[in-house]
């Protein structure tokens, strides 16, 4: 795991994962899913005991057990960057809204880290083509004043 600070506090996050070549994949019971080459954003929240550590903790180990829809693409991706923002209100939905409104958005998976969502998101994982991401990006942070951790 990289040696980071993170705060305990609640909060939401994007996990900006890339996946180098298309695979198909087995999203535990939500089903089998084709999905293209290209960078995703995931959005959650952690909201509960240990807050924005304990659940990004998770993500940033070599090795972690899978949980949630999220880890099963998190194996086969490379993480790029976190991005989060200490919150007690579930940002969630809002962020995948907007992702998913910005030009060449995907969903390579309906209801994926959404199957328990009471706003009836689409998806809370968004796609876009690699070459079309970096404005989106730089959008959304300036829009949220996020904290980002870059991986590399």
């Amino acid at each position: 795991m990289r040696n980071v600070q993170l705060p305990s506090s609640p909060g939401s996050y994007v996990l900006m994962l890339r996946l180098v070549q298309e695979r198909k994949l087995q999203i535990g019971k939500l089903g089998l899913f084709d999905f293209p080459a290209g960078i995703y954003v995931y959005c959650g929240s952690a909201l509960g005991s240990g807050g924005l550590r304990g659940r990004l903790g998770h993500y940033l180990k070599d090795q972690s057990p899978v949980k949630w829809h999220v880890d099963y693409l998190h194996s086969y991706s490379e993480l790029l960057e976190v991005i989060y923002l200490p919150t007690d209100e579930r940002l969630e939905c809002r962020w995948s809204q907007f992702f998913l409104i910005q030009p060449a958005a995907f969903v390579a998976a309906q209801r994926f880290g959404a199957s328990d969502c009471k706003n009836g998101c689409l998806a809370h994982l968004i796609g876009f083509p690699e070459d079309k991401f970096s404005e989106i990006l730089r959008k959304f942070t300036l829009a949220w004043n996020c904290q980002r951790l870059p991986m590399q």
